[in-house]
């Protein structure tokens, strides 16, 4: 469901909790209080006894007396008819922050966590990051109850071939629940046309983009909005970042495996930084400031969108249905007024973004066989199966409407039904409207980029964080003190490298090279088809200087 009705749902529950009984049965709860566990009121398996705690959204306790139509009325079916066919199970809401990393990871080590959590927060929201949390038991194995439970059939088949956040080789720890789209931008359709474009087309670069931002901008708006880590979305199009592949390079063999290199295309930073600096503080083009780090469909940079402050917003493709319901607006009507591309190409036609990045959850490794068995079969019936469908069947029974259909879960859906809901007529592709789809489809359908953690073992020693990045960044894009680029990238590199050298590595020398070869050769083979400027120009001549004379 969306983030807004989320929020709703939740201040509604901390006002009904306080009012309301504990420990009652689903069947009688409504019109009495909204319940704090909800089980099935007969009981009639008394073999099984199963306590699920969850932190709330996306598998929440449903509101009582919630309006006909409404996804929470849906949702209440959904999860009553889940709980008639479990008997025994019982699902208790505790409070608790999932998104909050330093709490979710005492809380896994502890035994206390929620049974389901979001996988990115222990996993660094990188590939590398969740296959390390996974080796070193963050997440339970739920390859046999994903099995069990036919959890592969129900996704979509593009999120079922996107696997390297979800499964180590043949060993699931994960349930992918919304398909996160590329960062990229969401703008006004009006406004864009009165500097004669109608639509933003996916090659468009970083200098198309301070170009447009200043003809957008008038007495009343900023041309665009952005968030204060503004240089860690285009920097990275140079192939410049923490990550980057043209600054950071494997060494095998030293330690922690991999060096950080940020002089030698060092230009390139300054002529990134030059490039943001130049609309912030010149062209005056962009409504941003360092304590805006929140580009949510929430946060200060929307809501300057939504008012129309400002033409363009940052986000993922996923917000655009919380968009419609923060506006007011029907999925028809948003679509007629905004649209969304990719975030801009690099000067040389890079860009690291992914089409496609499943959001997957993880399973508490502290559940029993049983209880895991239980958690990964709630999961799958509400979020992606049976009770996703009647959930759904309930809203348009009611309103006879595909918008609210679309609009009542964040779209497109991690399962199958992202076209065609079984009892709904209609397409939910058209319902989203032509401008909205044809962006999506023009996205998904770029090819997927290698990661490195889908290629090389999983490394159980963190090595140096990216703290001393994010400070160089945002001091640089927004300070206006005096500072020189190059000479602070060196220092940067100096001290990323110094820590790296006393991490050791759990990783096996030879796995890691084999696994570096066919990383960069895969690169090497997309490149050339795809970037072929970044190619010839930043891509060989790195790998040249740092990959080959150690991996050949």
């Amino acid at each position: 469901m969306s983030s807004t009705s989320w929020r709703v749902s939740r201040r509604e529950f901390l006002r009904l909790a306080a009012l309301g009984g504990s420990g009652l049965a689903l069947g009688g709860a409504f019109g009495m209080g909204l319940p704090r566990v909800f089980a099935h009121p007969s009981r009639q398996n008394p073999s099984v006894d199963v306590l699920l705690q969850t932190s709330g959204w996306p598998i929440d306790l449903p509101l009582p007396d919630s309006a006909p139509g409404t996804y929470q009325a849906g949702y209440a079916l959904a999860f009553q008819s889940w709980l008639d066919m479990n008997p025994g199970v019982r699902v208790e809401r505790i409070e608790f922050n999932p998104w909050d990393a330093a709490a979710l990871r005492t809380a896994v080590a502890g035994g206390t966590a929620p049974f389901t959590y979001p996988i990115g927060v222990l996993g660094a929201w990188n590939v590398t990051g969740i296959q390390a949390a996974f080796a070193e038991g963050a997440f339970a194995d739920i390859t046999d109850a994903f099995n069990r439970h036919n959890v592969l059939e129900l996704l979509d088949p593009k999120v079922a071939a996107a696997t390297s956040r979800w499964m180590a080789g043949d060993r699931i720890f994960g349930i992918p629940y919304e398909v996160v789209s590329s960062q990229g931008f969401f703008y006004n359709r009006a406004h864009l046309e009165s500097i004669g474009m109608d639509r933003i087309p996916l090659d468009w670069t970083w200098q198309d983009m301070r170009e447009m931002a200043l003809k957008l901008t008038t007495e009343a708006r900023k041309g665009l909005a952005m968030a204060a880590y503004a240089l860690n979305w285009i920097l990275p199009s140079y192939g410049i970042g923490f990550d980057g592949l043209v600054s950071r390079y494997p060494i095998p063999g030293r330690g922690f495996n991999w060096r950080w290199d940020f002089t030698t295309f060092v230009d390139d930073m300054v002529e990134g930084v030059d490039l943001w600096r130049g609309m912030f503080f010149d062209d005056q083009s962009v409504f941003s400031d360092p304590n805006y780090w929140d580009f949510s469909q929430n946060g200060p940079l929307a809501a300057a969108f939504y008012d129309e402050r400002a033409s363009m917003t940052p986000g993922i493709a996923l917000f655009f249905s919380d968009m419609a319901q923060k506006m007011g607006k029907t999925i028809a009507e948003s679509d007629a007024m905004m649209s969304f591309v990719r975030a801009p190409l690099g000067p040389t036609g890079f860009t690291p973004e992914q089409p496609i990045t499943p959001s997957a959850w993880a399973f508490s490794p502290d559940l029993s066989e049983e209880a895991l068995d239980k958690a990964v079969s709630l999961f799958s019936d509400l979020l992606l199966g049976d009770g996703f469908v009647k959930t759904m069947q309930h809203i348009y029974e009611v309103t006879g409407d595909l918008g609210a259909v679309l609009g009542a879960m964040r779209w497109p859906y991690a399962n199958r039904y992202s076209d065609q809901i079984p009892g709904i007529e209609g397409s939910l592709g058209a319902a989203a409207g032509s401008n909205f789809y044809a962006a999506l489809q023009e996205i998904f359908a770029q090819p997927a980029l290698p990661e490195a953690g889908t290629y090389l073992p999983a490394e159980t020693t963190t090595g140096p964080g990216d703290t001393p990045w994010y400070d160089k960044i945002t001091r640089w894009a927004f300070t206006r003190d005096a500072f020189d680029v190059r000479v602070e990238a060196a220092e940067m590199e100096g001290i990323l490298n110094q820590q790296a050298s006393t991490f050791p590595s759990t990783v096996d020398e030879s796995a890691f090279a084999e696994g570096i070869r066919r990383y960069y050769a895969d690169w090497d083979s997309l490149l050339q088809q795809i970037a072929p400027d970044f190619y010839e120009q930043r891509f060989k001549p790195f790998y040249d200087l740092r990959i080959a004379p150690n991996f050949g």
